[in-house]
């Protein structure tokens, strides 16, 4: 491993099945164990989200509140008494003390009917306050936030700035005053989940102390002297969602509030960063597996309806493509989800860094299959629902979807800067300095002694060969551009080189777990997922493919040759809009 363990996904003790497929080993003994839900743990589930969805059903109205944008008054009330907003929660502060795994279960089913509820839940347990419970040592502060979860209150995170969320500096501040007993906060936060109508958010700050600056975590009620709601945001999607702007202009923080961890140099402190890891397979991956399988019965209640010059519309080979692709890609999203949530306890192994991974696999997976649905439906699926409704087509708000889950790919991380950090942060993190197992990496042939233990088709254990060869293959990439690159700053700079190769490792990723899991269900009987894991595994060959040849095609001294010019205002102003200079955007 590393011998610089200072990666804040990285475990010493147990292993991580992305890490070794950064370094070109595909760890099928871990995979081949594949995690599944105990079902005395599923049953507490089910009886949770049938709860849920009778609040849904009698609170919220899905198409109301996406043409109003205003949020049911009684939601918020209505959640906690239910407990709904502490869902992970001990029962002694009115949680319903569910496993991770089931709390992805009621945000997706909040999501499969509102998007904007979903998102309130998610980011209430995972982002928000009473989830850092577990993190919190006696005292004060654990004392103050077990009394806020038990009273039931709105939480939230501020974190995002108007300078940009991807600033390792943070702008707002946080002073020491009255000799460290307090701390006077300043400074803007946007985009905060919740903010709205939360009593108490945590807010990231830095703190000048000793003649260095770190950032920290800080707990405030939002009512206190200097908080102020700035902005309510109004997105394309996620309409009613309560998302705002927060100002703090000399908000006094008692210093037992502010989270206390050890020395780091990182952009966030790392329980919020870890917090923040783990809320983000809810927040993104709930959502996009919940609308995904949306999409997947709309599309054969679409195909049963149809006919194209009286020939049933599913007799057409296309259109069983489509489907089989929708099939499997929802197949291998409740795959990759069942790993992030089921695989440190059951395995063991430490799946932080594909929960990471995931926030891109799950909202660009769901992308693909709401617009290939969008595609199927045609005009239908442009066409809003309450349209649809007015001539007595059946009201699938399909063009909503399609708005929420364009904001997948935004939320928590846009999906290219993610695949550039991702890249530098955790890929070429193997590479510098040099990992132990060089002479593997650069050995003739891969181990393909795990096709031997699968219980796999033949098309199957084919797509599993390639796989541990295309894994042996980017390992040798990515060690020959460290070794061409010694200073990592040089080659980061490269992003167009990196992003392709993020993409590619997360491609292979979720492929071997697709196979894993098909192998653990069996080659043969009801239980069976092959197909499922063939069509899938075809379709990601070809998107491998496709980012090798974008990698190989990276250097461009156009693009930036162009791009200058451009962005200097030296030529092509003629490709600009011909409208009045004062109507431009941005004037």
């Amino acid at each position: 491993m590393n011998e610089r363990p200072d990666n804040p996904w990285y475990s010493d003790e147990t292993p991580s099945f992305l890490e070794h497929l950064y370094r070109g080993e595909l760890r099928w003994d871990l995979i081949s164990r594949f995690p599944r839900q105990d079902p005395a743990d599923r049953e507490a589930g089910d009886r949770a989200l049938s709860d849920l969805s009778g609040l849904l059903r009698e609170q919220v109205d899905p198409v109301e509140l996406d043409a109003t944008g205003q949020l049911p008054p009684e939601l918020p009330k209505a959640l906690a008494a239910g407990g709904f907003d502490r869902l992970q929660a001990e029962p002694s502060l009115g949680g319903l003390g569910l496993s991770a795994l089931n709390t992805f279960r009621m945000v997706e089913t909040a999501a499969g009917w509102s998007m904007p509820t979903a998102q309130i839940l998610s980011v209430q347990n995972t982002i928000g306050v009473g989830p850092f419970l577990p993190a919190l040592p006696p005292g004060p502060l654990r004392d103050t936030i077990e009394a806020r979860t038990r009273a039931g209150i709105i939480s939230g995170n501020a974190d995002t700035e108007p300078q940009g969320a991807s600033n390792h500096k943070r702008y707002t501040t946080a002073d020491p005053i009255e000799d460290g007993a307090a701390y006077l906060l300043n400074g803007e936060k946007l985009f905060s989940g919740n903010a709205p109508i939360s009593g108490m958010v945590n807010v990231t700050a830095t703190v000048r102390e000793g003649g260095s600056e770190r950032v920290r975590l800080f707990f405030v009620d939002t009512d206190s002297p200097g908080v102020r709601i700035s902005a309510h945001h109004d997105f394309m999607g996620l309409k009613g969602f309560p998302s705002g702007g927060l100002t703090f202009d000399n908000v006094r923080v008692p210093a037992h509030m502010a989270m206390v961890e050890g020395e780091h140099n990182r952009r966030l402190p790392p329980e919020l960063f870890r917090r923040l890891v783990v809320g983000r397979v809810h927040t993104i991956g709930a959502p996009s597996l919940a609308i995904s399988r949306l999409c997947l019965g709309w599309a054969r209640d679409f195909v049963e309806r149809r006919q194209i010059d009286e020939r049933p519309l599913g007799s057409y080979d296309e259109i069983q493509r489509n489907t089989a692709d929708t099939l499997s890609e929802v197949f291998a999203l409740e795959t990759l989800v069942q790993w992030c949530l089921l695989a440190e306890q059951q395995v063991p192994a430490n799946p932080r860094f594909e929960q990471v991974a995931a926030k891109n696999l799950s909202s660009m997976t769901a992308w693909r299959v709401v617009e290939r649905t969008m595609s199927l439906y045609g005009a239908e699926g442009y066409e809003t629902e309450r349209s649809k409704a007015r001539r007595g087509a059946p009201p699938v708000p399909l063009e909503r979807a399609f708005r929420e889950v364009r904001g997948l790919r935004i939320s928590g991380g846009v999906d290219f800067m993610l695949d550039i950090w991702m890249a530098q942060r955790a890929v070429f993190w193997c590479y510098y300095p040099q990992p132990a197992n060089v002479e593997a990496i650069e050995s003739a042939e891969p181990d393909l002694s795990c096709l031997d233990e699968a219980d796999l088709t033949e098309a199957n254990l084919d797509h599993l060969r390639f796989a541990v060869t295309e894994t042996k293959t980017f390992a040798r990439t990515c060690l020959d551009l460290a070794r061409r690159h010694p200073d990592q700053r040089e080659l980061f700079e490269r992003e167009r080189l990196l992003l392709p190769l993020n993409q590619i490792c997360n491609e292979l990723l979720l492929m071997s777990l697709v196979l894993g899991r098909t192998s653990s269900l069996g080659a043969s009987g009801p239980q069976s997922t092959q197909d499922l894991a063939d069509v899938y595994c075809a379709e990601a060959r070809l998107r491998i493919a496709d980012a090798w040849r974008r990698h190989h095609a990276a250097d461009s001294p156009a693009a930036s040759r162009a791009a200058g010019q451009w962005l200097s205002g030296e030529r092509w102003a003629d490709l600009l809009p011909e409208v009045p200079a004062d109507a431009s955007a941005g004037k």
